[in-house]
């Protein structure tokens, strides 16, 4: 209980947990705080030891790093292990949550993440590492040679930050939206006149929700949520003897207009975040969607300051994700993926090179696999009517010769059949319906 709900040591000395432990079984004695900990610390080595043994028996692994910062301003950094179980499910174990008062150097960065490597056996498992773009990161999975992903939430949160950074009039928006929600977030009677305001319309009571600067859902979530009750925070504000002044008709068609343009990028962001299954297919299917409603929807916005956000997300998105389908690790991953194949890339050329990658990976892991000796080409056994000591065949270099050439030409036939079977096999079951 204590590890499954977060609950502290303490709660041993709880008056009330002890009537109720004592209700439940007078006979039980409960541990002391030092005891309980102790007791934890060991279904921690338990689990540890478990989580080891699986980890063994697994071919390959991928890791996801980030460094990041407690309400009590101590650095961390958290290290997480991802790998198909025995029933070919994802299955996720935390290496680490390691303290991090050193400087968040690369160097640091990699002797802890080695260490916790070392300390799981994964050294020669691991086959990529997903960070974000931060210099140290990109640096420190450099140093430790290994394959690198940059986390494609992040990415996303950093195109919009930067668009909706580089749209004159928004960011004056934001700052009067972040005042007018400050006000309802740190003054009790503000608070209360809004809750009165909201059942007085007779609609559902909701509190304002306040950006936070590294996140840009926050300024969706914001914006979304001020537009939603704009009557209820205009009417509460008249009442109040306050300089913060509510946003304007015209502001809020700004904010409805951008939340628009805005919608389909808090979707992939929520969406990405809460897949269970590994999700490195559907970021080039996702970014091929959200360029595509970009193209769609900007041209027939009419609002200046939407439009301009519109145009710098295009330009953004070029700018960060232009190389993306040229990727091996995401361009098979979307290829293998019954849900995409080729459709999911926006660059037909590039999906098309794809398939003689995979046509040509396809076929070497069929010429690696062994296959039975083929008969001699001789007419007859090369050993009759020679002696023993003359009982050499031949015809055995062409043999080989012709056995290699053969498998060769067998298998990239094989694998172009096999490719291209599993795409028209996906196509006709999505014209069956």
């Amino acid at each position: 209980m204590v590890v499954k709900d977060s609950q502290p040591f303490s709660i041993v000395d709880d008056c009330g947990f002890k009537e109720f432990v004592a209700l439940l079984d007078p006979t039980y004695s409960l541990p002391s705080r030092r005891a309980l900990k102790n007791m934890v610390v060991q279904r921690y080595e338990v689990e540890k030891t478990k989580a080891k043994a699986v980890i063994q028996r697994v071919e390959a692994v991928s890791l996801t790093a980030d460094m990041w910062t407690s309400i009590n301003m101590d650095a961390y950094l958290a290290v997480t292990c991802h790998y198909l179980d025995e029933s070919v499910k994802l299955a996720t174990v935390l290496l680490g949550v390691l303290p991090f008062p050193e400087a968040h150097t690369a160097a640091n960065i990699t002797a802890a993440t080695r260490s916790l490597m070392e300390e799981w056996s994964i050294e020669g498992k691991v086959t990529s590492i997903v960070t974000d773009a931060g210099a140290n990161m990109v640096a420190s999975v450099r140093s430790l040679n290994l394959r690198h992903a940059l986390c494609f939430a992040h990415s996303l949160n950093l195109v919009v930050k930067k668009s909706l950074d580089a749209t004159p009039g928004l960011e004056d928006l934001r700052t009067r939206a972040r005042k007018v929600v400050t006000l309802f977030k740190t003054s009790t009677t503000a608070r209360e006149k809004l809750k009165e305001v909201q059942e007085q319309m007779n609609r559902p009571v909701m509190k304002l929700i306040q950006e936070v600067d590294t996140h840009w859902n926050s300024t969706f979530l914001m914006l979304q949520r001020l537009f939603k009750k704009r009557q209820s925070v205009g009417a509460a504000l008249a009442t109040l003897k306050t300089d913060v002044r509510p946003l304007s008709s015209e502001d809020y068609e700004t904010a409805s207009a951008c939340l628009q343009l805005l919608g389909p990028f808090y979707q992939a962001t929520v969406e990405l975040s809460e897949e269970k299954r590994v999700s490195g297919s559907k970021v080039i299917p996702m970014i091929k969607m959200l360029m595509l409603y970009l193209y769609d929807t900007v041209g027939n916005i009419s609002h200046d300051t939407a439009k301009q956000l519109g145009q710098n997300l295009v330009s953004v998105m070029l700018n960060k994700f232009d190389t993306t389908e040229n990727q091996t690790a995401l361009n098979l991953s979307t290829l293998l993926d019954p849900r995409f194949k080729t459709l999911g890339f926006y660059n037909q050329v590039q999906a098309q090179s794809s398939v003689k990658h995979l046509t040509a990976q396809c076929s070497q892991v069929i010429r690696d696999t062994p296959t039975e000796e083929q008969p001699s080409t001789s007419d007859q056994p090369a050993n009759v009517g020679n002696p023993p000591s003359t009982d050499i065949n031949l015809w055995a270099p062409l043999d080989r010769d012709a056995s290699e050439a053969r498998r060769a030409r067998n298998a990239t036939a094989d694998a172009t059949v096999e490719v291209h079977y599993c795409h028209l096999l996906d196509w006709r079951v999505d014209k069956r319906g």
